[in-house]
Formats: C-alpha cells, structure tokens, sequence
C-alpha cells in the first residue's frame, strides 16, 4: 500500500464482520491475555513470491495472515504504477490496474496455512478534473465493482474480509464527499456479495473524515465494523515495537477517526506497525515488507473470514448450494484491457455448503455462519448431511429435522463467549444438534420436539414481558458436551426468568452419563406437564419447578434441589434413583417404586429417618406420600395384568417365609409367600389369550395356565413336605 508517515488507524470492536446492521461486539480488555496474530500484506511491489517463501513465510517467520492487493482504481482505464506522472496514454479515466501476483499469492498463501484476504486500493483523487479522466470522476460504486470483478471469488468463506484502501482523496475531496465515497464502496460490496468489507485507513485520512457530518460517520462506522489502523511507531528497529502489548493510540492519539465514538478504547481489529519489516524467508531478508498483527490470536483471525450468509429472500434447505455465497459459483476475475498479464495458474475456489468436511484454512468447519436477510422472513430446513460449522448467529428461523449440525467453536478469551445466538424461532425435531455455548435472545422459544441435543451451556435471555424459553414437545435426548457437567440457565440481565416448558404432556428426558457428577442441571424452572428421566446419566433440577404433572425416574437419577414437587402428583421410580438433595418435606400424592405403590407416610433414603425408606432414594429430603394404592392381587410385576408372567414372579419366591413383598409374590401382604397368594393370583387372572402380532408372544390361554399352575402347587408341595391346605389361606 503507498502510505504517508502520519497515518494510523484500524480496528472494531466486533467479534466478527457484522453481515446487517448487528454485531457482536468484543472488548479489546477481554482479549488482553490473548497471544496476538503476527501478519503482513503484499502486492506486486514484492514480485513472484514462490511457494516456498510462503510456507516459511508461515512456518518460520510465525506469520499467520495475510492481506492481498487485487486491484487499484475503478473499471476503466489503465494505470501504470511506475509512472507517477500521469503522462498519456498510460494513466487514463479511473486508472484501473489490476495487480498480476493476486490471484497466485492468494492461493500460495491459504496452501501454506495462512488465513488471506484480499484488499483495493481506491482512487477518489481521480476527478472530473484529473488530467485524463475524462470529465468523470471515480465513485465508490464502481470502484467496488472493479473490486469484485478482480477479487469477488475470494470474497467467500474460507478468506478474510476484503478491505477498502482508503488512503487517497483527502486533497480532492471535501470531508463529506470523501465518506460518501467510502459509504458506497460498502454499501455496493453488501449489495453484491451479502458481506460488509474492512476498511485500511491512517491517522491522516481518520481523522479527515471524522470531520464529516454526524450521519456520515455513523454510516461510515457501521459500513466498516471491522477497522485496519496504519501507525508506525518505529520504522527504524520495528522489531522493538511491543505489538503483543500496545495499541496504535499509544503513539498517536487521534488515530481511529469516527472509530473512536464507539466507546471502545481500542477499536482496532488489525494494526499495520511497520512498512519497513525484513523477514530472512524474504528475499533473504533484504527488502522491506509491510508488518501487521491482529488484535487476538487464532479465534480472532477466524472471527474476522467472510461469513457464511443466506443469499436470498426465499425459505430452503440448508444443503442446497445456490442458497449460501460458499455454494456461488466462482466467476474467473476480469481483467481490463491493457492489464499486465496474470502470472501463474489461475486456481478459483470450489463451491461448498457451510461446515463441508475440508482441512486447512479456507476449510468448512471455521465457517461462522449468519443467517439474517433484512427484508424478509424466512425459515431455512436442515433434514439431511453433516455439517460442522463454527459459530452460528440465528435471525431467521432454522428447522433442524435430520441430519447432523455441529457448532465446534468453545470460547476463548480472543474471541466471543458463546458459540452460538438465536435471535429468531429455531425447532430441534430429528437429528443432531452440538453447540457449547449457546444464548437464546428473548422473546425468542427454542423448541425441542425430538433428535438428540449436545452442549455445555444454555443461557436464557431474560426480559421484562417475555424472556427465552425452551419448548419441550416430545421426547429428548441430552447429552453432555464432551462428557462435562451441561447446564440450561438464566442468562444475565434483568427481567423475568425464562422456563423449559413441558407444553402439558408428559415429556421423557433422556440424559447420557458423562465424566461428572451431574450430567445436566436444569437452573430455570421446568413448567407445565410432566417429566419423566430416562438415560443413565443424572439430571438435576435446581429452580423452583412449577410443572404439575407426575415425575418418573425411569433411568439413572433425578436430582431435586428443592421441594417443588406438586402435591396431588405421583412419583415413579422404576429402574433409577431419586436423589432428595434438600432438607425437608417435598408433599406428593402418589409413591411408586417398581411398579408397586408405597404406603402412606414419610419416605426417605435408608437413614434418613423417614417413616419408610428405599434404596431408590437417596439425600436428605423426605417425600409425604398422601394416597396408598392397594395393588391388584396377583400382579406381582406391577403391569397392571394378572397373568402368566407374575406366576413366574410368584414360582420363582415360593416358600418365603418372611419379608416377602408384593412383587415377590406377597399378594395378600401378611410378609410370607404361599399358597394363599397363588389362590389369589387364580382369583385374579386373565383367562382370555392375548392376539399374537409379528413381534408380541401370546399370552398362555387359560389351559395352559392353569397347567402351570398345577405344576407350581405340587411344586412348593414337595419342598416343605406339607400339604396346602395345611397352610394359612386366609
């Protein structure tokens, strides 16, 4: 870039390129920690750069990113960069030049592992006046054009944001004018290719257009969130400069123009300290090149790639190519007549969906995908493939019904603390959906009617009327993200809390066991049905619950922070435990443990003092249990049906003398198992044949039981050497 000694200023303080008018702002304090980036740009000034300086380049000089000219002027003319003079024919109307390294460097970098971008070096100081122009002066639409027609196949997921050279102009222009011109530049980019370019600018040139009108620099702000800032603050020993510590303000302080209204103190993403750094990869290390560093390492970089956007105002499928600017097919650059020729193999991009398996830098799983269109509404269906994506902002609505979604992203002190954001409906109803930190903006409702859900966190926004809720209407799986404690709670902020809304039915919860104690934590109440906890892993419940429905454990544990039970529900305990982790007395209707009701009276964990105790329960709450259901006589396997299989159930405990309970065969309760309980399993049983189906057996038909049945009798006979009716059959 041709730069003046005076210039500084890049930077914003978004955690990526903001796509509309939103974006996630990332303060230059919580990147403090962070080990910054190390990069550089180049053009044709550098000559062929060969692969092998590139990879070492990366490899040994430890510089991550590169920034790429592609192109100077508008889309007419010629310019030629080694005549300054201006002297006709080789300078005329916008004195288009299209750099001949572009395309090779861009390739070359991204293969050695470097995250590049591209940049134009515009020409506003190209007038109606200017010697050659034509009587037509540059404008930043068609400036942006020639940017596109050079670099648009670039300007993709996969790359870094393309920049906007501003650093020309200022004598030509007046202040308004000059933000005008860049405003359009912006705005014709967005308009293209869905995306808001950065913008290269110095102190100089900042502080120009910082004398704009009040509406101008607003609009130059938010045409530009992401600020690459120019200040050399030693260009004789630039390895002396503290980059991993210091900012460009250090060294002058009116550096960021309308950037530093942004309340952030340090607005820069990216920072241009040196146009005289030697690299011994380079030439050997004799000939300058010009040294930049990110404001964040790695995660930052990835933060500021083009993001992945929806490029139409119609609903579709998240798998068909045309629908995202990954999936565009890539138009070959069109060089303007005069032009040197492009050097080297002219290599475009692939088209591919957002999260496609790839590796390297420009590879699917860094996509930051942005599903926002301004003017309209639409929902976007995800029922088939793989996609692994990194980040996902959510403004339209997403329908996940099959496949796979994976958002791999985990926060880190360089860039945002969570990975994803719904700030419109989203439905997960099949397939697979892994995120680890996910916040759903109020008034927004997740809603989970199937598929399986992996994440570490879930933050729900509140608000003062309606905060985010999760709907739960079916049956979900959970599993914890990397087998670490997962949590659904509130986010922060003031206002109602939200809830998990059970919709009025009877949800089944299944929880995968991790590495931690607590598999899930509930931390906002569950509301409005029941729940039932299925999966071997152990699922807490900690806010003031107000669902009134049953609760089953039917697998694993259920953990209760507190006695929110309601009071005329019934508690199942089948296979799991049902960890009272409070003190005190939760009121339940109902208690039944294997199928089997349990008395009324207190009941806790085996020494907790409760009236009656179980192995099922464990902690030191205590359940009041209001109603006994006498079971019926014969059922010992609590299925409610007297049949063949509770003979079994009887046959297998006959003779049991003492301590006996229902479901071993104690049908009249009097603690032994005998012929008394078999007479009352006769009493009680179905003699009608269940139909067959293809995958049922049938029940045995009356004949058959009742030989099982003699057989049992003579059986229990034999052992004891008495006769039934010598027992007590009363």
């Amino acid at each position: 870039m041709v730069r003046t000694r005076s210039c500084a200023g890049t930077a914003t303080a978004v955690a990526f390129m903001a796509v509309a008018v939103s974006t996630v702002a990332i303060l230059g304090s919580a990147r403090a920690q962070a080990q910054r980036a190390l990069g550089l740009d180049v053009s044709a000034w550098q000559g062929n750069i060969s692969q092998t300086t590139w990879n070492n380049i990366h490899n040994v000089e430890n510089r991550d990113f590169v920034f790429i000219r592609s192109s100077r002027g508008g889309t007419t003319g010629y310019y030629n960069q080694n005549n300054a003079d201006n002297d006709p024919p080789t300078n005329t109307l916008s004195q288009r030049y299209d750099d001949p390294y572009y395309a090779q460097n861009i390739t070359r970098a991204t293969s050695a592992g470097m995250y590049a971008g591209s940049y134009h070096f515009s020409r506003p100081d190209i007038i109606e006046s200017t010697l050659n122009a034509g009587g037509i002066a540059n404008t930043g639409a068609d400036e942006a054009d020639h940017f596109i027609q050079m670099a648009g196949p670039w300007m993709r997921p996969g790359y870094l944001l393309p920049v906007h050279d501003l650093e020309a102009g200022q004598a030509q222009r007046t202040r308004d004018e000059l933000a005008q011109f860049a405003i359009d530049f912006s705005d014709r980019i967005y308009e293209v290719m869905g995306i808001r370019p950065a913008v290269y600018t110095g102190g100089n040139y900042a502080n120009y257009v910082q004398g704009a009108s009040s509406s101008l620099r607003d609009e130059l702000v938010a045409g530009y969130p992401t600020l690459w800032s120019a200040r050399w603050p030693n260009q004789s020993n630039p390895n002396a400069i503290p980059v991993q510590t210091e900012h460009p303000k250090d060294s002058y302080t009116p550096i960021y123009g309308p950037w530093d209204d942004s309340g952030v103190e340090h607005p820069w993403s990216f920072w241009q300290y040196a146009s005289t750094g030697r690299l011994q990869s380079f030439n050997n290390g004799g000939s300058n090149l010009d040294f930049d560093v990110a404001q964040g390492g790695e995660e930052f970089l990835k933060d500021k790639l083009v993001p992945a956007v929806w490029m139409n105002n119609s609903s579709g499928d998240w798998s068909t190519l045309a629908n995202w600017n990954s999936g565009q097919s890539p138009v070959a650059p069109v060089q303007g007549p005069g032009q040197v020729a492009r050097v080297g193999t002219l290599v475009l991009p692939t088209p591919r969906l957002p999260g496609a398996a790839g590796t390297g830098v420009t590879s699917g799983q860094n996509d930051t995908v942005i599903l926002d269109r301004a003017s309209a509404n639409i929902t976007v269906t995800l029922s088939t493939g793989t996609h692994n994506i990194r980040k996902l902002y959510l403004r339209e609505a997403l329908n996940i019904t099959g496949g796979s979604l994976t958002i791999n992203y985990a926060p880190t002190a360089d860039s945002t603390p969570i990975s994803a954001q719904f700030s419109a409906a989203a439905a997960l109803s099949g397939g697979d959906l892994s995120v680890h930190t996910l916040q759903i903006d109020a008034p927004q409702t997740f809603t989970l009617a199937g598929g399986s859900l992996a994440f570490n966190t879930i933050q729900l926004m509140p608000a003062s009327r309606t905060p985010a809720n999760i709907a739960v209407n079916g049956d979900v799986a959970f599993e914890p993200l990397g087998g670490a404690a997962a949590a659904i709670v509130r986010g922060s902020g003031s206002g109602s809390t939200g809830v998990v809304n059970l919709g009025g039915g009877n949800r089944t919860l299944t929880v995968a066991d991790g590495a931690s104690a607590v598999d899930l934590s509930i931390d906002v109440p569950v509301a409005n049905g029941g729940l039932a906890k299925a999966g071997l892993g152990t699922l807490a419940l900690t806010a003031a619950n107000t669902y009134a429905g049953d609760t089953s454990v039917l697998e694993g544990t259920l953990r209760l922070a507190g006695p929110t039970l309601a009071n005329a529900a019934d508690v199942y305990i089948t296979d799991g435990t049902l960890d009272l982790a409070f003190s005190g007395v939760d009121a339940v209707d109902s208690l039944f443990i294997n199928g089997q009701s349990k008395k009324a009276g207190t009941w806790g964990a085996v020494g907790s003092g409760a009236e009656f105790t179980s192995p099922a329960i464990t902690g030191a709450g205590w359940l009041e249990v209001a109603t006994y259901i006498a079971p019926l006589p014969g059922d010992f396997n609590g299925d409610n049906v007297v049949d063949g299989a509770d003979l079994a159930k009887w046959q297998e405990h006959a003779g049991m003398l003492s301590g006996a309970t229902h479901e071993q065969g104690d049908a009249n309760e009097d603690g032994r198992v005998d012929g008394a309980d078999l007479l009352l399993w006769q009493q009680n049983v179905s003699l009608a044949p269940v139909a067959a189906s293809s995958t049922a057996t049938p029940e045995p038909t009356s004949l058959a039981l009742f030989g099982l049945m003699a057989a049992a009798w003579a059986a229990i006979r034999r052992p004891y050497g008495r006769s039934v009716s010598h027992w007590s059959i009363g």
